[in-house]
C-alpha cells in the first residue's frame, strides 16, 4: 500500500493506495510549519482506515511550498551538494547551470569527490569505502 500527500496552500490531502484502489482518503488544513497538517492527515487515513503502518511501502509527498520558494528565492535554507564521481564528472559541477541568485540562495557549498560506479557496475575510482574501512 501506498500513502500520496498533496500539500496545498488551503489543505493537505491524503489517500492512501492499494494498487489501483483508494483504501482511504482525506483532508486536512495546511499548518504554517507544513508538517503538522502532514502528520495531521496521516494520523487521519491509519485511523480511518485502520491500515498498519507495516503495511505502508512508500509515502510520496508533493507540495508548491517547496515550488513557490524556489521561484521566490525566499525562504531557502544553504545546502550542500556533494557527488561520488570524480574524476568523472569534474567537468560539470553541480549547480552549474543554475542561475546565479539560486546558487547563491542556496549557499554554493559543494563537494566533489573519488567515487561512484560506471555504468556497468565497475568502480570509477577509489572512494568512500576506501578511505573509511570498518574492521569486524
Amino acid at each position: 500500500m501506498r500513502i500520496g500527500i498533496d500539500v496545498g496552500g488551503t489543505n493537505t490531502d491524503a489517500v492512501l493506495m492499494e494498487d489501483s484502489t483508494v483504501v482511504g482518503w482525506c483532508k486536512q488544513p495546511t499548518t504554517r510549519d507544513v508538517s503538522g497538517g502532514i502528520i495531521a492527515a496521516l494520523e487521519e487515513l491509519l485511523d480511518k482506515t485502520g491500515v498498519l503502518t507495516d503495511r505502508i511501502t512508500g509515502v510520496m509527498v508533493g507540495t508548491m511550498h517547496f515550488t513557490n520558494a524556489l521561484v521566490e528565492r525566499q525562504r531557502l535554507m544553504p545546502v550542500a551538494a556533494i557527488r561520488l564521481a570524480l574524476p568523472a564528472t569534474s567537468g560539470l559541477p553541480p549547480m552549474i547551470d543554475w542561475p546565479a541568485d539560486l546558487r547563491a540562495a542556496m549557499g554554493e557549498h559543494v563537494s566533489l569527490l573519488a567515487g561512484g560506479h560506471e555504468y556497468d557496475g565497475r568502480p570509477n575510482a577509489a572512494g568512500w569505502s576506501d578511505v573509511f574501512r570498518v574492521s569486524d
